[in-house]
């Protein structure tokens, strides 16, 4: 399991100095996009990586400013109704090399997402809401991880207020030494209760139609930092 390419709207790729930050690209691919790609809409989002070899121990998406994102707690929540706990708000497809069927075999797996409330403890400074990735690439093989949403005030790539997705353990551990990996990383617009989509949403598009940046951050297994950034378009 490892989080692979988010596609970007107009399959575009940002340089390596973008917007005064200069990124280290090395081997990383990022692209991200949203559907439907209309300024407001409640939106899924999709945001395509590849690694190469240098597998990932933690990542971080930087969204956009104007990017809406659902908040455990109702009161504080910009979008509205937010979703409950156990709601699937969104899925993984991962592409990769697992030792636990013997190395040099790459594998397709799906996991899940899942909205859990109270957000538990060890939760990063600032988080809004905490997520369970959790799949079975295998027979008698389930990874589960944890994501959170977190509200920033500003960084680096964003000078304003935004949201972040950040993966503070990435599941490198399952990981084959030296593979390589791809994984789609799809958040849903409106969570989704037993199969069926619910009125609560998790994400919303910018109110503003035009094109945002947005960043990808993560380190990998030798604590060496990679950086990427991509564009997607809302009309």
């Amino acid at each position: 399991m490892r989080f692979s390419r988010l596609q970007v709207a107009a399959g575009l790729v940002l340089p390596l100095t973008f917007t005064g930050v200069a990124l280290a690209h090395h081997d990383l691919l990022f692209t991200f996009s949203v559907s439907p790609a209309t300024a407001g809409a409640v939106a899924d989002s999709t945001g395509h990586t590849e690694t190469g070899t240098s597998l990932a121990t933690s990542s971080t998406v930087h969204l956009p400013p104007g990017h809406l994102a659902a908040h455990a707690d109702d009161r504080t929540s910009p979008v509205s109704p937010p979703p409950l706990h156990g709601d699937v708000v969104g899925q993984v497809k991962s592409y990769g090399d697992l030792f636990h069927d013997g190395c040099g075999t790459y594998i397709t797996s799906t996991s899940t997402i899942t909205w859990v409330e109270p957000i538990g403890t060890g939760a990063p400074a600032g988080s809004v809401a905490e997520l369970k990735i959790q799949g079975s690439p295998l027979p008698g093989l389930t990874i589960t991880k944890r994501a959170f949403i977190v509200k920033s005030s500003g960084d680096t790539f964003h000078s304003g207020a935004h949201y972040d997705i950040t993966i503070p353990d990435m599941p490198d551990e399952f990981a084959c030494s030296g593979s390589s990996s791809k994984n789609d990383l799809t958040t849903f617009g409106y969570a989704r209760s037993g199969g069926v989509a619910t009125s609560r949403v998790v994400a919303r598009n910018p109110a503003t139609a035009g094109t945002y940046n947005v960043y990808i951050q993560y380190k990998d297994t030798k604590n060496a930092l990679h950086e990427d950034a991509a564009l997607y378009t809302v009309r």
